[in-house]
């Protein structure tokens, strides 16, 4: 059972979700959908305790999977894993040499494991390939099927159309049918797929680029270029050599390059924002004072990706611009990557966004 009646939530003492009331029975799978910054992750981290809440919260023997899922994982190996939550022993792998899919899907099972009667996750899709989301997907589905009650915040929306239950959080929570869902999501302009969305992002800074190689094959300067493939393929790996981190054969990038990485939040090195540019503090409605530590996965995301952008380096490194936002950001992301002048070169798992805005698509593995 996981029940909530007039939830607010607060994050740096302001409330971002106020009077929120959602439950999800046993056997039940319960997903709440909205836009970037619109609330889900606060209501995980205070069902979790991690927020400050006020109302009423029922929560039976629950289990929770954050969005960066290494925060579950705090040994070096399956085993011991398994050890600190069933007290049974398992197979031994290193938890390091996993790929993300591998790591859901072991972070899944011991959620069976620990005997809980409710499971929440958030974001459990985010950083996976078609391929691995799917076999995640139905995993948490098997939760379900095993008489838990499963509550997921999820972007990627296509994967649980499934589910018993829908919850549109944006601010507050409001249930409604699939159906409902899909035309409020459209009609508000962040999803799923289909959106058309009604703002624009700030006018993107002049840049020059240069030209890069990547598989032995040269691209001019100004390219846009998106890396794909299955998790594990090298993605992350291209862009490390292209930004001259680590070597690999047939690549080469220049200087001065920028990267954002796959966690937003390695990218910032202040607790404020007083250093971030003005246009883009202002356009994500966030002050000087403001810490990025306090912001979603998703508002972090986009926020290092426009602060980068803004330092004008010829050569633009993305990985997974697009985990964790909506599509409402995905877009304005994608039309700020076509107007900026400089390179870019972005590693995703969302086949919309780089058909859009991938001028050359490479796929790798």
């Amino acid at each position: 059972m996981i029940e909530a009646r007039c939830l607010t939530v607060y994050a740096g003492g302001e409330p971002v979700v106020k009077c929120a009331s959602f439950r999800v029975g046993p056997g039940e799978l319960a997903v709440l959908y909205g836009p970037t910054g619109g609330g889900k992750s606060s209501i995980v981290k205070a069902l979790a305790g991690i927020y400050r809440y006020s109302g009423e919260v029922r929560l039976e023997r629950p289990y929770f999977i954050f969005q960066d899922v290494d925060f579950n994982l705090l040994f070096a190996y399956t085993d011991e894993e398994a050890r600190s939550v069933a007290c049974r022993p398992a197979e031994r792998r290193e938890i390091a040499k996993m790929s993300p899919g591998q790591r859901q899907l072991f972070a899944v099972r011991l959620a069976v494991e620990s005997g809980a009667s409710a499971v929440v996750l958030d974001e459990p899709l985010a950083f996976l390939d078609p391929a691995s989301a799917l076999e995640v997907a139905e995993a948490i589905k098997r939760l379900r099927d095993g008489g838990l009650g499963v509550l997921v915040a999820e972007h990627r929306l296509e994967f649980f159309l499934d589910a018993d239950r829908f919850y549109l959080v944006d601010g507050g929570v409001e249930e409604l049918g699939l159906e409902d869902l899909l035309i409020e999501a459209s009609r508000r302009g962040y999803g799923p797929y289909f959106t058309r969305h009604s703002f624009r992002p700030p006018a993107a800074p002049r840049g020059e680029g240069c030209g890069v190689e990547i598989g032995g094959r040269p691209y001019p300067p100004g390219s846009k270029i998106a890396l794909t493939g299955p998790v594990g393929s090298g993605k992350t790996y291209t862009l490390y050599a292209l930004a001259g981190v680590v070597k690999k054969a047939g690549v080469r990038g220049c200087r001065p390059a920028g990267f954002v990485p796959q966690n937003p939040y390695l990218y910032f090195g202040e607790v404020d924002l007083s250093k971030a540019p003005r246009e883009v503090l202002e356009w994500l409605g966030l002050g000087p004072g403001d810490s990025p530590l306090r912001l979603s996965y998703g508002e972090a995301r986009l926020l290092a990706v426009l602060w980068e952008l803004w330092r004008r380096p010829r050569l633009l490194l993305l990985d997974e611009p697009t985990a964790g936002v909506d599509r409402r950001y995905a877009e304005a992301v994608g039309e700020l990557i076509s107007a900026y002048g400089g390179t870019v070169v972005f590693a995703t798992h969302d086949p919309v966004f780089a058909e859009r805005y991938g001028e050359y698509k490479i796929r790798l593995g």
